[in-house]
């Protein structure tokens, strides 16, 4: 039976967040498989050059070392350039310097949400709690933009959902080629919490339209 546990994440340790905990999941969870938000062309900077690294895959080479488990890159493999990157970052940093509520609420629930991750980890980041967070945050940031009323930085904003849409339904179309053609028990599939939302309404328009059928279990605590 092909089951599969997402497990919200996020890439930078921070507190209770951090590769221990995670990797104290998936002792829990004992997968035979491990999906991972990261690119295919990334697989050999994490993995056999070491260049790069975060939270998930030092819990993953960690866990690696113990126990015969595969690990599969399923992120979408053309990315964004840096200075798509870098846009984004200045369209939220004219949201968070607004002197108005707009800027207010989205200081106010960014802190909040940094301080929950910090203090309650992946309890937190698999919480419901997280996923109206969360919501709140892109509210503010739409209303920041209004309040700004740019259209470059408005272009920005879609773009990035765009692209995140996209890369979910990579994520998933890989996932689920990959268990029609192979045989696994249990896998852990690790993906940032800015996703959960948006895949579990993905993963049940799959469950309802295609053949095969994945025992989707969505971690929580």
């Amino acid at each position: 039976m092909h089951t599969i546990t997402l497990v919200s994440t996020r890439h930078d340790e921070l507190g209770k967040c951090n590769s221990n905990e995670l990797y104290q999941i998936f002792e829990q969870i004992d997968p035979d498989l491990i999906f991972e938000e990261i690119p295919p062309s990334f697989f050999g900077k994490y993995y056999v050059e070491k260049t790069h690294h975060n939270l998930e895959s030092k819990a993953i080479s960690k866990y690696s070392r113990t126990h015969k488990t595969a690990h599969i890159p399923v992120d979408l493999d053309s990315l964004p350039t840096e200075s798509f990157f870098q846009d984004y970052k200045d369209m939220l940093q004219r949201i968070e310097g607004l002197t108005d509520i707009n800027g207010f609420n989205y200081r106010t629930l960014t802190d909040s949400n940094t301080s929950y991750v910090g203090k309650y980890g992946f309890n937190y980041l698999n919480n419901t709690h997280c996923i109206k967070l969360n919501d709140e945050i892109q509210d503010a940031i739409v209303k920041g933009l209004e309040k700004i009323d740019n259209d470059q930085l408005s272009r920005t904003y879609n773009l990035w959902n765009e692209n995140n849409n996209k890369r979910e339904i990579e994520m998933l179309q890989n996932i689920y080629e990959y268990s029609a053609k192979h045989y696994y028990d249990r896998a852990i599939f690790t993906v940032g919490a800015g996703h959960r939302k948006s895949l579990i309404q993905k993963i049940y328009e799959y469950q309802r339209n295609t053949k095969l059928r994945l025992n989707w279990i969505f971690y929580t605590t």
